[in-house]
C-alpha cells in the first residue's frame, strides 16, 4: 500500500508485545511473588489502553458493533463495507464483501492515465480537460473516451494486477462502472492517487487537485467525517444496478487531511440501498461512525 512519506514527522510506536514485556517483568520484581506477578500482569494489560491507546483488535470490535448496530436501526436492507487508516493502523469493517464500484473506478482510470503520461506535465490539453470532467463532475463519456483511450477492459484488468488490487475484478462485458471490488482495494486506489511514492509529487498534485474540486452537489460522502479545516479530496460511485434487481451502490473514497501530519484514508462500499437519496446519509454516518472510532488514537 503507497503511504505519505513521514519522515519529518517520525513517530515511536512501542508494540503492545515489547510493553507487556517490560510491565510484566516490572511487575514481578516490584510484587516479589507469583501471585501477585499476575494480579500486575493483569494491571498491565488494562493499563495499555490509557497508555497507548486501544488495539486493533479492540477498535474493529467497536468499529463492528457501531455499525452492525446502526444498520440494524437504519430501516433499510443496506450492507456495507468500510477501511480507513490513520498513521500504522487499518481497520475494516465487512472486509470481504464485493461491492460495484460504479464512478468510483474513474480514480483508478485517474492512477493509469497519470502512469501512461508519466508526469502531470506531459498530459494533453485535451485529455486534461477530460480528465477534470471525469473526477470533478462525474462525466461519464469522458471517462469511457479516457478508459477506451487506455485499452479499455484489458487494460483494466492489468492496472488492478498492477496495483495490488487482489480483490477487484472487470465485469464480464468490460462495462468500467461494473467493475467488483472491496473497500481495502479502494483504499490502495485512493493512497495511490493522493500520496507520493508510485507517483511524483507533480502526478499527486494534480489528483489531488481534482478530488479537491469535486462539484458542490457531489461532495457528499466522506466529507461528512472531515474536521472543520481538513482538506477533503474524494471521490464517489453511485448507480442503480440490474445484478442487485435495481437496487443501488452508493461508494465514498479519499482522503481527509491529507495536507497535513495526521492524514486518513477512508473509504465506504454499499449495497442495496433504494437510490442514492437513501443511500447517501448511510455512507455519511458510517464515514462518522469509522472517523469516530479511529480518533481514539
Amino acid at each position: 500500500m503507497i503511504r505519505k512519506n513521514n519522515s519529518s514527522n517520525p513517530r515511536f510506536r512501542p508494540t503492545r508485545r515489547a510493553v507487556m514485556r517490560f510491565g510484566g517483568a516490572a511487575a514481578v520484581a516490584l510484587a516479589g511473588g507469583a501471585a501477585a506477578a499476575g494480579i500486575a500482569a493483569n494491571a498491565s494489560e488494562v493499563g495499555l489502553t490509557a497508555v497507548f491507546g486501544p488495539s486493533k483488535e479492540d477498535l474493529e470490535a467497536e468499529l463492528a458493533e457501531k455499525i452492525d448496530a446502526y444498520l440494524a436501526d437504519s430501516g433499510t436492507e443496506i450492507e456495507a463495507s468500510v477501511a480507513i487508516e490513520r498513521g500504522e493502523m487499518h481497520l475494516d469493517y465487512n472486509a470481504d464483501q464485493t461491492h460495484i464500484t460504479a464512478s468510483i473506478v474513474k480514480a483508478e482510470i485517474l492512477a493509469m492515465m497519470l502512469q501512461y503520461y508519466g508526469s502531470a506535465e506531459a498530459i494533453t490539453v485535451d485529455h486534461r480537460e477530460l480528465l477534470e470532467l471525469m473526477i470533478t463532475q462525474s462525466d461519464n463519456d469522458a471517462t469511457t473516451e479516457l478508459y477506451n483511450f487506455l485499452g479499455g477492459t484489458e487494460a483494466l484488468h492489468a492496472a488492478h494486477e498492477r496495483y495490488g488490487l487482489q480483490n477487484t475484478t472487470n465485469d464480464e462485458d468490460g462495462r468500467w462502472g461494473v467493475t467488483h471490488t472491496i473497500a481495502a482495494d479502494q483504499l490502495i486506489i485512493a493512497e495511490l492517487d493522493l500520496f507520493e511514492g508510485t507517483f511524483a509529487a507533480d502526478q499527486v498534485g494534480l489528483a489531488r487537485e481534482l478530488m479537491g474540486s469535486v462539484v458542490e452537489e457531489q461532495n457528499w460522502g466522506i466529507s461528512a467525517a472531515a474536521k472543520e479545516g481538513e482538506s477533503i479530496w474524494l471521490k464517489n460511485g453511485w448507480d442503480t444496478e440490474s445484478q442487485l434487481g435495481g437496487l443501488w451502490v452508493v461508494n465514498s473514497i479519499g482522503v481527509l487531511g491529507g495536507d497535513g501530519d495526521d492524514p486518513i484514508s477512508l473509504t465506504v462500499l454499499t449495497s442495496n440501498a433504494q437510490d442514492d437519496v437513501e443511500g447517501i446519509p448511510v455512507v455519511e454516518d458510517i464515514a462518522k461512525i469509522a472517523r469516530e472510532v479511529i480518533d481514539q488514537l
